[in-house]
Order: structure tokens, then C-alpha cells, then sequence
């Protein structure tokens, strides 16, 4: 469950960003997101 609410904040974070028109900061929000994906990833590997 907090995995989904997680990515609900972020999805609305991406769409305040690009209803700004604020590309760079939502290009920004994703990739740090993805970092943390990847992370996590990375780490259940181990």
C-alpha cells in the first residue's frame, strides 16, 4: 500500500510540474525516481 500511495504523490508531482510547464523539473522528479527503483532493485539482488 505504500508503494501505491508512493507513486500517486509522484505522478502528481510530475503533473503540477508539466501543467507549469515546468519540463526540466519533471525530467528531473523522474529521474530521481528511477534512481530509487534501481536502487532497490540493486539491493534485493544482493
Amino acid at each position: 500500500m505504500e508503494n501505491e500511495e508512493e507513486y500517486v504523490k509522484f505522478l502528481k508531482q510530475i503533473i503540477a510540474c508539466i501543467n507549469q510547464g515546468d519540463y526540466y523539473s519533471a525530467k528531473e522528479l523522474s529521474q530521481l525516481e528511477l534512481d530509487k527503483i534501481e536502487k532497490r532493485f540493486n539491493d534485493k539482488k544482493l
